[in-house]
């Protein structure tokens, strides 16, 4: 997963150096589709070459990776479409032009409304059946020609998901509220704890136990709380589980020690390229 993590990086960079210094409208929409286009397509050519470690990492990457950069694809394209009709359209037929894809949007979400309240609450019990390729394709989406046609790239409903955000991105750029201008780049990733829970116990103690999170004063099931819906996992009984580290025989301190040597490594692997 970490090439797919920094090449996303990178392409929401190379955005946001064209968004800055492409003066022209229609230009920047082409170049950031061709842009998007290229990502997809190393993505395509490297899951051909290998495959993901975990069936974790590929709902992940079904999920929120492919969905978030094919929905900028949808978006500019879309932005590219539309500059280059208001050549020859009046404004109301620019107007119309927009109308109707947000009309579209629209449909497309009609169709697929449990799946969108699926997505927006961020619920998980059925991703193995959206977001694995060869899944039993539950609720088959219409959109999923592209799961016929090309099985080793698509899922049941990573297209799906890339149309909800893409309406976001479209209600965002012809909506906009002036002191609410979103920022560019794609929506804010979800993140999915992937150590185990008693890793994150251990974390969330240290933390308060450090008095780097408001002075010491956080309380233990507020910061469990938070880290709960950052990272989609349910931590369970906290005081159980801390029992459970205190009681360990050997290291009770696993992973917080293990995260200095992590650090320790990454800093000397940096170093190394300098």
């Amino acid at each position: 997963m970490e090439y797919y993590v920094n090449a996303t990086r990178e392409l929401c960079e190379e955005l946001e150096l064209l968004q800055h210094n492409e003066a022209d409208a229609l230009c920047r929409a082409n170049k950031a589709a061709n842009l998007i286009k290229k990502t997809l397509t190393s993505f395509r050519n490297c899951l051909r070459k290998e495959d993901f470690n975990s069936l974790d990492d590929e709902i992940y990457f079904f999920k929120y990776t492919k969905p978030q950069i094919l929905a900028y694809f949808f978006h500019y394209s879309i932005l590219a479409e539309l500059e280059h009709k208001k050549i020859m359209l009046t404004d109301d037929e620019v107007k119309a032009f927009i109308d109707s894809k947000h009309r579209m949007y629209r449909h497309i979400l009609r169709d697929h409304i449990e799946f969108v309240r699926y997505y927006h609450e961020g619920l998980t019990h059925f991703d193995n059946l959206y977001f694995l390729r060869g899944a039993n394709n539950y609720g088959f989406s219409r959109l999923s020609n592209g799961l016929i046609l090309d099985p080793e790239f698509n899922t049941s409903h990573d297209v799906v998901a890339a149309n909800i955000i893409a309406f976001d991105l479209f209600q965002k750029h012809f909506t906009p509220k002036p002191e609410l201008q979103p920022s560019f780049g794609p929506p804010p990733p979800k993140l999915k704890w992937t150590a185990n829970r008693l890793d994150l116990v251990e974390l969330i103690y240290a933390l308060q136990a450090s008095g780097a999170i408001n002075y010491g004063d956080a309380d233990l099931k507020d910061l469990a709380k938070v880290f709960e819906t950052m990272f989609q996992i349910q931590i369970g009984d906290l005081y159980r589980s801390f029992h459970d580290i205190s009681n360990r025989k050997k290291d009770q301190i696993k992973f917080v020690n293990r995260l200095e040597g992590d650090l320790e490594r990454k800093i000397l692997e940096l170093e190394g390229f300098n």
